[in-house]
């Protein structure tokens, strides 16, 4: 069966027009993909970037972490030295108020916790009837 000149045109154009698409789907495939690589390589540029701007703030993190810390502790210190002074100062308060109605020196000792030696000095120096 011999091949008709007409039907071995069109095979032909046939088989000329499947290898331009396919051509052009190769380019196209290569294409894309090169465009994926380089979309690629931006992401992880951008994550590498994250994550170095993640660890400067985790480090900034526990720096401030760290100077609460600081900060708590010497507010505590604060707090317990203003309560310490507090108390001791009211009972000089009181061991002044006691001094300067009469009390002798250790009644002012027991009641206002101060030491023997500081009640004598103001049981004297406001109380001029013990001097």
């Amino acid at each position: 069966m011999p091949i008709d000149p007409q039907d071995w045109l069109f095979h032909a154009v046939r088989a000329a027009l499947l290898v331009v698409g396919m051509l052009v789907f190769a380019i196209a495939l290569l294409r894309w993909r090169r465009a994926g690589v380089r979309d690629t390589q931006i992401i992880l540029g951008q994550l590498d970037e994250s994550r170095q701007q993640a660890q400067s703030l985790a480090e900034l993190a526990s720096e401030l972490g760290r100077q609460l810390a600081a900060l708590e502790a010497r507010l505590d210190d604060s707090l317990a030295l203003a309560s310490a002074s507090g108390g001791q100062q009211r009972g000089y308060d009181l061991a002044l108020h006691m001094a300067r109605n009469g009390s002798s020196a250790e009644e002012i000792v027991s009641a206002s916790g101060v030491t023997r030696h500081e009640a004598l000095f103001l049981a004297r120096l406001h109380n001029p009837a013990l001097a």
